[in-house]
């Protein structure tokens, strides 16, 4: 089986190729610039780097959030683009799994956080266990004085963290140890691989179905709420 993996839900943006679990290449880059100008570069440089074409993907995997709207949305684009143009099956992987999918042999507890700005933090927990990965704490959005009830709650021991984390953040969770800034994006890689899971277990989708998923609405969205609001009161 032949994945094409894609993330693009942060800084950095990456494209990676299998097949049959074997990564044949992965192309990763935070250059600053959108992914509207890298990731389709990406894409190319994996597909001719590992000796296929687009015709020859079985399974189209992005992740699906959460994590930057904006950037969600280019990469959804482009899979589903892609798998509409070929007919193969796609896999929505979520942002946290991609992220915590390297540390499935680690037999530790993992917490996954993300940036949501304005003082909080998306986060997911999962605990490693005979090479797979169990969540023990759904996907939420929280201020960053709660992370560590939320990781008490959850029974994490000692938990390793993951993710794109500001240093106000860690400073609220007791007992933690942090990932290297190799482990702070999601590298494509993983996206392949977590998407390999997903065909064994029946979880692809079509192109049509596949959606991104969010926490929270977007600041733009949040403003004209907001902005709707105030026109009512007035």
């Amino acid at each position: 089986m032949i994945i094409l993996g894609v993330d693009s839900s942060s800084a950095a943006g990456s494209a990676a190729v299998s097949r049959d679990g074997e990564l044949l290449y992965e192309a990763y880059a935070n250059e600053g610039l959108t992914h509207s100008q890298t990731l389709l570069v990406r894409c190319d440089e994996a597909i001719r780097a590992g000796g296929i074409s687009p015709g020859d993907v079985d399974v189209f995997a992005v992740t699906s959030g959460p994590g930057s709207f904006t950037g969600l949305r280019i990469g959804m684009g482009l899979i589903k683009g892609m798998a509409f143009a070929t007919g193969a099956k796609c896999a929505g992987v979520s942002t946290f799994l991609a992220l915590a999918e390297p540390l499935k042999d680690s037999g530790r507890d993992i917490l996954t956080v993300l940036d949501a700005r304005q003082r909080r933090a998306y986060c997911a927990a999962y605990r490693s266990e005979n090479g797979e990965l169990k969540k023990v704490m759904d996907e939420c959005v929280l201020p960053f004085s709660e992370l560590n009830d939320a990781s008490r709650t959850a029974g994490l021991n000692a938990p390793l963290v993951v993710g794109d984390i500001s240093a106000e953040a860690s400073s609220y969770i007791d007992g933690a140890e942090y990932a290297g800034d190799d482990m702070r994006f999601v590298h494509a890689r993983y996206v392949c691989e977590a998407a390999g899971s997903m065909a064994e277990k029946g979880q692809l989708c079509s192109a049509e179905e596949l959606r991104p998923f969010y926490l929270q609405l977007s600041q733009a969205e949040r403003n004209r709420i907001q902005s709707n609001r105030e026109e009512k009161q007035t």
